[in-house]
């Protein structure tokens, strides 16, 4: 065993040799603030949506009224229209009640008389007229998924648009599309009213068919919404 030749000094100071060592950077304090337990909601929320929840955020991306899809409601509206149109005018030749709705006729052939066919057609034409549009509102509906209810009205509004654009073009040439139209339908005429009734009572039947097509093609877009509905549900609960 050897040992050192010169001792160590019992007298010196043990701590000497780390004096002589450099100083570490000062850093200034600094203070933290404790977190409360719960103060934070999780970053990923857990809970699965439901389908109610899924199909709010479809409609808020993809809903509103799609002009488009509205589009071509009417144009199914007046496809059935026209068909439905030619099914009553093939079904009264076939009965015989043309020459009834023709001018400068007999107000009476066979056991029918102008007054009640007249009626009739009316009735019918209505009839035609709230299936078109519930046909046209229900295609716009199905087409465009969401908010059947403004599609609906999209329909209607695209009917009104080509009402005003057909009324002055009728204007512009001069009354004779509809001179020509009145002596088509001029057997309507032989109803035993006086002119000023007949007047309104063309006024409250505008404004009524007005607002049944309106109310139906609304009906026929939620039917046509609904149907979506139900495939959703399906596919969610798959």
């Amino acid at each position: 065993m050897s040992y050192p030749l010169y001792p160590a000094d019992p007298t010196a100071d043990p701590a000497e040799p780390f004096r002589k060592l450099d100083t570490g950077p000062m850093t200034s304090p600094v203070s933290t603030v404790g977190q409360r337990p719960g103060a934070w909601a999780p970053a990923v929320d857990a809970r699965p949506l439901t389908i109610d929840e899924i199909v709010e955020r479809q409609r808020e991306a993809f809903g509103g009224v799609k002009v488009g899809s509205a589009f071509f409601g009417l144009l199914i509206a007046l496809a059935v229209g026209a068909i439905l149109g030619g099914l009553l005018a093939g079904a009264g030749a076939a009965l015989g009640l043309g020459p009834l709705l023709l001018p400068r006729v007999p107000a009476r052939v066979g056991s029918f008389d102008a007054e009640l066919v007249g009626w009739i057609v009316l009735g019918a034409g209505l009839a035609i007229v709230l299936v078109a549009f519930y046909c046209g509102g229900y295609v716009a509906g199905r087409m465009a998924r969401f908010s059947g209810f403004v599609q609906g009205l999209a329909v209607w509004a695209w009917a009104l648009v080509i009402a005003i654009l057909a009324g002055v073009a009728g204007f512009l040439l001069g009354g004779r599309l509809f001179d020509n139209v009145t002596d088509r339908v001029g057997g309507f005429g032989r109803l035993l009213v006086p002119g000023d009734f007949v007047v309104i009572a063309g006024i409250i039947t505008v404004v009524v068919v007005a607002v049944a097509s309106l109310g139906i093609a609304m009906l026929g877009g939620m039917a046509g919404m609904r149907y979506h509905r139900r495939v959703d549900r399906v596919a969610l609960d798959a």
